[in-house]
């Protein structure tokens, strides 16, 4: 009884599931991967960033480097408790637009474009479609 209740909750239109469904893997994928920076240590993720071998990272400042090693942990963190909330959802996916354009910054700056398109390109397009679902399930 209360699984259908639920379900029926969750299942209001096909955008409203669509943009549940996303909206909670993208917080499970957030959650998890801030999990894992938290776990390695900010201050070890962020002095990994300034070891990096990569050519941006040996263009860039150091402390912005340090900067950016400390806030992409917390920020992740924050985006994943967010969407999982269903709180705040708007900031969250302004925050994720900004995140993958720094990773996608990155990568082209160091001439990788080919794991743009493999692993960047994907999640942006869901993230698009995330955005879109929520809008066009309000308007119904």
């Amino acid at each position: 009884m209360c699984f259908e209740k639920c379900l029926k909750k969750l299942y209001k239109d096909e955008y409203a599931f669509g943009a549940t469904v996303l909206r909670y893997a993208f917080g499970i994928l957030f959650l998890l991967v801030a999990v894992k920076k938290l776990r390695m240590g900010i201050p070890e993720f962020a002095q990994g960033l300034m070891a990096g071998e990569s050519l941006i990272a040996q263009e860039i400042p150091d402390v912005l480097l340090l900067a950016y090693g400390y806030a992409l942990p917390l920020a992740e963190l924050a985006v994943g408790v967010m969407l999982l909330l269903n709180k705040y959802t708007k900031e969250a996916y302004a925050l994720i637009a900004l995140i993958y354009l720094t990773f996608v910054f990155g990568q082209m700056y160091n001439g990788n474009t080919a794991k743009i398109g493999t692993e960047y390109f994907p999640s942006l397009i869901a993230l698009v479609l995330l955005v879109v679902f929520e809008k066009r399930s309000k308007n119904l």
